[in-house]
């Protein structure tokens, strides 16, 4: 998605932002390629899963902002920059600053450079600044961005992102599954409440249905050919924040232990983490004892 040149200049969003300064796309381009490949230690040239995705995302917001009647050439550049500063320094996130702090600084110097109106940048910069802190200035550019990035997460080109990191960081399909598909459920269970925007509530609410549809009908389709087995647990979780006393929780788990045969007991805990509320799954065989754990950050509609 985007990942050629050709397919770049193809979007909507590409070709207003280089009506208004020809050339910008590319250096945001360059600069999001070399900070993944000098993180991954990648040799070969080209895009990867980062731009990926920030294209997406980037695409998305200036839909969404036409729909919201939102400047959609700024709602797209702050996508383009929203994931810039994940690997600053060649490191993910390697201190203690959040990485929207080092996006917003790469933004401003870009965007100053390229010679946009300073409003135009200081808009840009401060939706960044705000995307992920609760405490910052209400941004509407913020809002579309958010929404946009979540929504890249889900629906079928979602789902296909999620598999892609999956493979990048060494996890084969059973690992990702068990370890990490609670999550997906999770979040696509309540992505439209996840929503600042009507018009990402109105994405979302196919983009959810078509999420949740696929992952349970790749989940028969695992046990008739491979014949893992696994069952999808709905649990009301209490929470520690926020004005929701509850949350639903989609916990993915194995039919039964593998050594014994015997049925799973789980227990909730959540804690508040650094940048949002996580719950912790302690999943015990009833039989046999074996133990493992799956934890994530709860989605911000938890918050609410």
């Amino acid at each position: 998605m985007g990942g050629s040149p050709m397919l770049l200049k193809q979007q909507d969003f590409y070709k207003s932002l280089t009506a208004r300064e020809p050339g910008l796309v590319e250096r945001i381009r360059k600069l999001i390629e070399e900070s993944e490949r000098k993180f991954s230690g990648r040799k070969t040239p080209g895009p990867g899963f980062l731009w990926e995705h920030t294209v997406l995302v980037a695409s998305l917001a200036f839909r969404l902002a036409r729909a919201e009647k939102e400047e959609a050439d700024l709602a797209a550049l702050a996508a383009l920059f929203h994931d810039a500063g994940k690997f600053s320094g060649g490191r993910y996130r390697g201190d203690d600053k959040p990485e929207e702090e080092a996006a917003a600084r790469l933004a401003r110097e870009i965007l100053e450079d390229a010679g946009l109106e300073m409003a135009e940048v200081g808009h840009v910069v401060r939706a960044l600044r705000s995307l992920y802190n609760g405490g910052a200035r209400h941004s509407r550019l913020a809002d579309i961005v958010h929404d946009a990035d979540f929504l890249s997460k889900f629906g079928l080109l979602g789902v296909a992102q999620f598999f892609v990191k999956s493979t990048l960081r060494g996890r084969n399909l059973e690992s990702a599954i068990m370890d990490h598909l609670s999550k997906e459920l999770t979040y696509a269970s309540v992505l439209s409440l996840n929503m600042r925007t009507e018009s990402g509530r109105k994405l979302a609410d196919r983009k959810s249905a078509e999420t949740l549809r696929f992952y349970r009908a790749l989940l028969v389709e695992l046990e008739k050919a491979h014949g893992m087995d696994f069952r999808v647990r709905e649990s009301d979780v209490p929470l520690r924040t926020g004005r929701r006393r509850r949350l639903k929780v989609l916990l993915v788990t194995p039919a039964a232990c593998g050594s014994c045969g015997k049925g799973w007991e789980v227990e909730f805990r959540t804690e508040k983490g650094v940048k949002c509320e996580r719950v912790e799954a302690v999943i015990r065989c009833a039989g046999c004892g074996a133990r493992r754990e799956v934890g994530f950050c709860l989605p911000e509609v938890a918050a609410k």
